[in-house]
């Protein structure tokens, strides 16, 4: 019996690429003949004829499946549901926007079948620009650093895991999943493969700056307690020299008692506002951090489910 290979796509209003995808994708199957692939589309709350394009472009496939969720419930939560509806021996994740080229997955699949559990696919270049190239890179650099290199430096969810991989990422069920490090999570071996990625074959990129911010967020407060660490640290620094500016006080105010330092006045009345604002400031962030872990623990406490499917369109041959 051939081993089945599970390709788990979402996509959001992509009907400008469906048919290069899928031909991409026949090429895939043919030069992997040896394997049964099972496709999984996971339409994350498409305006457009994704998902009619994809039930016509789909019927040379003898195995696949296009869920259709109720709305947009978030790329990560959209491969959290086709993890969950798949069945293959090896499970790929690659986005549906073809920067990441399928013509990747064979080097996966052979790492694999050479004792590989996990396979991620790091980016040696990428085709972003300017400010979001920046801001990416920083996050790949900042994220490593504060979660202690859980997933490999400059990866995405592209990538490959076997069965049992698949098996402890499912149970794990978190209300707001971060995929790219719950695979690694686990300890299972780990290979990289290295790669150029592409720009988008066509459309308009769905991630906005302020998603990429809310992504980047997510996964450090889903990975890391960092973050109050420094709190706790900054809030030790600032009472310390506040504790010692107060002592130098009350020593001064009692030397003047007996004469020393009388001309040793200090004023400032700009600065004291201004260090006010600065701590209270402060304060106001460091609260905000502490409200976002809050903010998990509700979510998880909720019990909602991370996804809605509204209808699966599927073929077994």
């Amino acid at each position: 019996m051939r081993k089945i290979i599970s390709i788990i796509i979402p996509i959001l209003n992509e009907e400008l690429l469906i048919s290069q995808l899928c031909q991409r994708l026949v090429l895939l199957t043919k030069n992997l003949n040896d394997y049964e692939f099972e496709l999984i589309f996971v339409d994350d709350g498409s305006t457009d004829k994704s998902v009619d394009l994809l039930k016509h472009e789909l019927l040379s496939f003898s195995r696949y499946k296009i869920l259709s969720l109720s709305r947009n419930f978030g790329l990560q939560s959209a491969y959290k549901a086709g993890l969950d509806h798949s069945s293959g021996d090896a499970i790929v994740y690659m986005d549906g926007d073809l920067q990441d080229p399928p013509e990747l997955i064979p080097e996966m699949v052979s790492k694999w079948e050479n004792g590989a559990d996990t396979v991620i696919a790091c980016r040696k270049s990428r085709a972003e620009k300017g400010i979001k190239r920046f801001f990416l890179d920083k996050f790949h650099l900042f994220f490593n650093k504060m979660c202690s290199g859980v997933m490999p430096k400059d990866s995405g969810t592209f990538g490959l895991m076997n069965k049992k991989v698949a098996q402890h990422v499912r149970m794990l069920n978190e209300k707001s999943p971060f995929i790219p490090a719950l695979r690694c999570w686990p300890g299972f071996e780990i290979q990289t493969i290295y790669y150029d990625r592409d720009d988008r074959f066509a459309g308009e990129a769905k991630q906005t700056f302020k998603s990429l911010i809310r992504y980047a967020w997510d996964g450090i407060t889903s990975f890391s307690d960092e973050p109050l660490k420094f709190i706790v640290f900054f809030g030790f620094t600032i009472s310390s020299i506040a504790f010692v500016i107060g002592f130098l006080s009350i020593i001064q105010r009692i030397l003047q008692l007996f004469g020393y330092f009388k001309s040793l006045e200090v004023l400032g009345f700009t600065s004291v506002i201004t260090s006010i604002l600065f701590i209270g400031g402060l304060q106001i962030f460091f609260i905000g951090v502490i409200g976002t872990y809050i903010s998990r623990i509700f979510n998880e406490v909720k019990n909602r489910p991370e996804y809605i499917v509204k209808e699966i369109f599927e073929n077994n041959e």
